[in-house]
């Protein structure tokens, strides 16, 4: 007795796992680069800017973006009136309350740095306010400027939405972004609100002209041969959790790989946000579920299918091995097959043995090729048998892998949970 739990209390604790259907939900997120058809308007002359139109707003042909006064008199003046006892209308106060929500509906711990792009946000806000209130008020005056040359109304050229940013980024298109794009932590945006004046050259404002765009972001490869063969996914925006539709492509680029999503709704919602956050909603990835704990890569010998053949008296396929002057036919093991070879291990044959052709007198020496294969150790039979496996997906705990593969696993079999802790042929109690 005391023998038999000493052994007990030794021996390798080996948990057995049985295979059965699951699914794993591939809801993911990710910091998503937006792109859109954006153009940045550069100002036609020197002055002090007033923006006259909203920022984020929907603008048409002939509607008014900004001014400029080349003699800095009418803005002073306008500030001045400003700062007397001007009140602002509900329409005004309207505004300020929709850009206070917009902020605390989107406010993260984490991105405090975006307390201080509202504060710039509400500053410039109030003041375009007051001075657009205070344009009203002294409206003699600003036509009087107008007739003389020193104030001039610029209007958008083309239909579209305003935005008072930018971030270099405008110029990226689907086809020539780059990873370093995609870093979020190496972004910077330019409020153009901000600046009291300008010169003939500068940015003032940036147009974006259409309501398609694009959101990309890097998966990896497993996510992208399950999504490889669809057309449309479901996308959550989670700064309001609002659910939409998007086409998808596929791009490779230096050993990485890109989802390319294509809208046509929500651009205006987003379009100054260069990333933004988003989840995947797909369909349940279902297969076998298996944890990944079972899951272990082992090398094999790769032998050219050309030189197997079925014995005279054996239904087994096989090859001849030279053994000195002599050959003996040896049927392996065969773990998984391609278009041009077998793959077999080390228990019937050694690197460096000599394989020899049935009929053309070729040889082939065993380990000239090599290659790996994930798989699981199968214990039906109450020892360790490696059986090859596909992943479908993947997660940090389990992977669904294929059914009904040659060489593989089926459902209710029975497997190794601690793959690395068993090897071939291990005995299990």
């Amino acid at each position: 007795m005391v023998f038999h739990m000493f052994t007990y209390i030794t021996a390798d604790n080996i948990t057995v796992y049985e295979v059965s259907q699951g699914s794993i939900s591939s809801n993911l997120e990710y910091n998503a680069l937006a792109i859109r058809d954006e153009t940045i308007v550069n100002a036609e002359s020197n002055g002090d800017i007033l923006y006259l139109a909203e920022n984020l707003g929907r603008v048409g042909v002939k509607s008014n973006i900004y001014a400029l006064d080349t003699s800095g008199k009418l803005l002073s003046s306008l500030t001045d009136e400003s700062n007397s006892d001007i009140k602002l209308d509900a329409s005004s106060y309207s505004k300020l309350q929709s850009l206070v929500s917009s902020f605390s509906t989107s406010y993260n711990d984490m991105s405090f740095s975006k307390v201080y792009s509202f504060k710039s946000d509400m500053e410039s806000q109030l003041a375009q306010l007051y001075n657009i209130t205070a344009m009203d008020s002294m409206e003699g005056q600003v036509q009087t400027a107008i007739d003389s040359g020193t104030f001039s109304i610029y209007n958008s050229q083309q239909p579209g939405v305003v935005v008072f940013g930018t971030d270099g980024y405008e110029s990226i298109t689907t086809d020539d972004f780059t990873a370093e794009n995609l870093d979020s932590s190496k972004y910077s945006y330019t409020n153009l609100k901000s600046q009291e004046s300008v010169v003939a050259g500068q940015p003032v404002y940036k147009l974006i002209t259409s309501d398609d765009w694009n959101l990309v972001c890097e998966i990896n490869e497993s996510l992208y041969e399950t999504l490889s063969e669809d057309t449309y996914v479901r996308v959550q925006f989670l700064a309001d959790d609002t659910i939409t539709w998007a086409t998808m492509e596929f791009k490779q680029a230096a050993g990485k790989y890109y989802l390319i999503l294509g809208l046509d709704d929500s651009m205006e919602k987003f379009a100054d946000s260069r990333f933004v956050h988003i989840k995947l909603i797909t369909s349940n990835i279902s297969g076998l579920k298996i944890p990944n704990s079972s899951i272990v890569e082992k090398e094999f010998f790769t032998i050219p299918k050309s030189y197997f053949y079925q014995g005279n008296n054996d239904t087994e396929q096989g090859f001849m091995v030279k053994k000195g002057s002599s050959t003996e036919f040896v049927t392996p093991t065969i773990y998984y097959e391609t278009d041009d070879y077998y793959y077999i291990d080390g228990e019937d044959v050694s690197r460096g043995d000599q394989i020899v052709s049935s009929g053309a007198g070729d040889s082939y020496v065993v380990g000239s090729d090599l290659a790996k294969l994930e798989g699981v150790y199968n214990v039906n039979k109450g020892y360790s048998v490696f059986k090859q496996i596909e992943i479908l997906y993947q997660n940090n705990d389990y992977s669904i892998i294929k059914t009904g593969t040659d060489y593989g696993i089926a459902m209710y079999d029975h497997i190794v949970l601690q793959g690395d802790e068993v090897e071939e042929n291990t005995i299990i109690n």
